[in-house]
Formats: structure tokens, C-alpha cells, sequence
């Protein structure tokens, strides 16, 4: 034999692959992050989400904004329920003994709770940490963590909240953060949830005992296809084809979209419709496209800014004729340069348009390419 031994990849273990049963675990939190995106008038997979979060007593989203901006939208809360709710808890599937677990957590581990929040929303933009830690893996505190009294402010102030330095304190006092924790899923639960789980808990659990086992060399974007109906956008596709395990799991009002949140396991949330429901024997059957939640939610700045007709006029200009002046915009468009320049201010703050550094308009094509791609997939 000549020639150097040529270097071989490690293999990668199949991924466990697996269903689970409808859980208050998941779909609770899952409520509260939507909730929060609704309140930044993000996209929303269904219009009952945003006229919830529209109905919310304006004290409450005030007070809630700490325990927003510290749950990271809700996705933290979700890690901790899937991971410490006991499997065998009523609370799984009735929202009475979930609260009562919630409201019996000591000051200690909800000191803990935070700490882990603002520990996971600080490294959101950092490189995996390997292994990724899990909320199954919370400390409780007996007093606040040095981190969390440097580090509060700061996670409120990324999160926009008014007064950040002031309100930090309020994460530092387990009582008032749980109390207010508690009131803001009463009222997700009251003003939308009961009504939503209690009219698909049969579904879901009919999806779950019609889903067959994993087929031989099922991968698992195929697997999140065959369970649900929907095929993977690109973003998520990728991030379950690295998960060691994947869980799928019903959920109610995601319409269309997919739900995915990653620690060292991977869970996806989706809400079954008919086709999923018919599509059980062949993977291949599966031909609708399931938007990611975060991917829909982006969607909203745009589209804002584009439902304006002398903006989308303003867009589609640029697009036929390339980078233009102010003066040049208000000519084609034959209205006054004042209005250009308030609606390109508008657009400019939703990402479609830039301003040159020879004080051109410039369309940017990737957010209109973007937009209209997502909007597509939802509609195939």
C-alpha cells in the first residue's frame, strides 16, 4: 500500500427519535413566548394569539415585562417545565395542578429559575457550550448570584424594557417574579388556552397513536414529516439533522408553523391538521412546508412596512429602477418629499430599504427576497 491512510469523519450515531404525548409543559410556555411576540406585534401563526395578547390588562404587560425579558420569552420557562415536571404529573394535562407544582416552588429554586435565565439569555449569540447544559441541571439559590446582580440590567436593557436599571431589582425578589410568572399564564390559560387545549386534546392525541415507528434510515427532518405533516423549513431541517434526540410533540395554535427549542434535546412543537392525520403511512406524503415560529415572527417588520401603499410603491420602484435620490423617488412617485421621506424613514427601520453613501435609496433585496420566499412556503 503507498499514499498516506486517508482521514476518515467520525461516524455519528442514528438520532433517537420519538413522539410525545400532548403536554402542558411544552404548550404553556410555548403560549407565553407567542404571547410576548404578539406584544411586539410580530407575526403570529394565529390571529386568536394576537387578539389575546391585545386583551391583556396593560398592568400586567407591564409588570410581566422582567419575567418576559428574563424567561426568554417564554422558551426558558419550556426547557424547565420539560425537563423537571415530573413524568407522571397531572399537570402534564391539567392546568390546575400545573399551577399548584408552579406556585409550590420554593424562593430558592425560583432564585435558581432566574439566575438560569438570565445566564441562557446572555449567551444566546455565543457558540454551543459542549455539553449544551440543561434546565434540568438548575441550582437553587439561597440569595442572588453575583451574575445576576451584574447582569439584570443588561438583559433587560437587550430586551428594551423601560428602566432597566430600576427594574432589574425586580428580579431579584422570588416572590414577586413567581406571583407575577403565575398571573400572566392565569391569563394566557384563561383568556385563550383552555378554550384551545380542550378543543384539540383529541386530535392531539389521536396524532400521537396514529404516528408509526421511526421507518429504517428515517432521518430526522423525514421523522418531524412524518409526525406532522409539514416539511421542515431550511433553519430547522438543519438543526434537527444535528440532534442526538428529537422529540415531536402536539400543541395547539401553531396553525402552520413549527415550534423547535434545543438543550440535549431537541423538541419540536406542532399543532395537527387533517393531512397530518392521513399522511401517516409514506413520508413522501407529507408536501406542506411548516414555517419556523422565530422565521414567521421576523416576517412582521416588513410586512408593517410594506401594507403602506406609497411604501410598497416606494419598494417596487426601487426594485425596477436601482438606488434612487429622495428627490428622484418623489418625481416618479409624484408625491411631495416630505411624504418620501417619512415613509423611507419607516422603511429603513423595518430593514427594506438603506440609504446610500451619496444619499441614494437602496432596496435591500434579501429582506424583500426573504419575505416573499416565507410567504410562498406557507402557501404551498
Amino acid at each position: 500500500m503507498s499514499g498516506p491512510i486517508p482521514v476518515l469523519a467520525d461516524a455519528r450515531p442514528a438520532p433517537v427519535l420519538r413522539v410525545g404525548g400532548p403536554t402542558l409543559a411544552a404548550t404553556m410556555p410555548t403560549a407565553m413566548l407567542l404571547v410576548d411576540y404578539a406584544l411586539a406585534w410580530k407575526a403570529m401563526p394565529t390571529p386568536e394569539l394576537q387578539t389575546l395578547a391585545e386583551r391583556l390588562p396593560p398592568d400586567l404587560v407591564e409588570a410581566s415585562w422582567p419575567v418576559r425579558a428574563a424567561m426568554a420569552h417564554g422558551s426558558v420557562l419550556r426547557g424547565v417545565l420539560l425537563h423537571q415536571l415530573p413524568a407522571d404529573h397531572p399537570g402534564h394535562t391539567d392546568w390546575a395542578e400545573l399551577r399548584r407544582w408552579l406556585a409550590a416552588w420554593p424562593d430558592e429554586f425560583v432564585l435558581g429559575l432566574i439566575d438560569w435565565g438570565i445566564d441562557s439569555v446572555t449567551h444566546y449569540e455565543q457558540p454551543p457550550r459542549d455539553p449544551e447544559p440543561t434546565a434540568a441541571q438548575i441550582t437553587p439559590l439561597s440569595k442572588p448570584s453575583r451574575a445576576m446582580r451584574r447582569d439584570a440590567a443588561q438583559v433587560l436593557e437587550w430586551w428594551n424594557v423601560p428602566n432597566p436599571g430600576e427594574r432589574a431589582g425586580e428580579l431579584l425578589d422570588p416572590r414577586a417574579f413567581r406571583s407575577t410568572l403565575l398571573d400572566l399564564l392565569d391569563a394566557i390559560w384563561d383568556g385563550w388556552l383552555d378554550r384551545a387545549w380542550r378543543d384539540s386534546l383529541d386530535a392531539m392525541r389521536a396524532t400521537v397513536a396514529a404516528t408509526p415507528a421511526p421507518p429504517p434510515g428515517c432521518g430526522a427532518a423525514q421523522w418531524i414529516s412524518l409526525v406532522t405533516g409539514l416539511r421542515p423549513d431550511e433553519q430547522y431541517a438543519a438543526a434537527a439533522e444535528s440532534a442526538t434526540e428529537l422529540v415531536v410533540i402536539p400543541s395547539p395554535g401553531l396553525g402552520r408553523s413549527l415550534s423547535l427549542f434545543a438543550d440535549q434535546t431537541t423538541w419540536v412543537l406542532f399543532s395537527p391538521h387533517q393531512e397530518a392525520l392521513s399522511n401517516r403511512a409514506s413520508v413522501a406524503g407529507a408536501e406542506r412546508t411548516g414555517i419556523s415560529v422565530g422565521r414567521l415572527a421576523a416576517l412582521a417588520p416588513a410586512m408593517h412596512a410594506l401594507g403602506d401603499r406609497t411604501r410598497l410603491a416606494i419598494a417596487l420602484h426601487l426594485l425596477e429602477n436601482g438606488p434612487l435620490t429622495m428627490q428622484q423617488l418623489a418625481d416618479a412617485l409624484e408625491v411631495h418629499q416630505s411624504t418620501i421621506s417619512r415613509q423611507v424613514t419607516a422603511l429603513r427601520r423595518a430593514g427594506v430599504v438603506t440609504l446610500q453613501d451619496d444619499r441614494r435609496v437602496a432596496v435591500d433585496r434579501d429582506t424583500i427576497r426573504e419575505t416573499c420566499q416565507t410567504l410562498l412556503a406557507a402557501l404551498d
